[in-house]
């Protein structure tokens, strides 16, 4: 949402998917400290916390090369569609 928001302020592409990312920081570290005390300090958790956190720099770095010459145009309309099909969902369940 706060990259299609940002577009339709006329910021630039990049610049959106960069706040958008920051963004996601402090809720990231607040849900680990939420629940930390239930972590398993293993070999099977460093080795996902490591390639988790490489994965996830790939994806962001071919993430923000693509804005730079692709259409944010598809990504906005796949994001409005799953936002309206989540809310019927949970409406139906309510």
């Amino acid at each position: 949402m706060t990259m299609t928001v940002a577009r339709g302020l006329k910021i630039d592409r990049e610049s959106a998917a960069k706040f958008s990312f920051l963004l996601a920081t402090p809720i990231t570290l607040a849900a680990v400290l939420v629940d930390i005390k239930d972590f398993v300090f293993n070999l099977q958790f460093f080795v996902g916390v490591i390639s988790s956190f490489i994965l996830g720099l790939i994806v962001i770095k071919f993430f923000l090369e693509y804005l730079k010459k692709g259409s944010f145009k598809w990504f906005a309309i796949y994001r409005v569609i799953l936002g309206i099909i989540i809310t019927f969902l949970i409406f139906i369940r309510l």
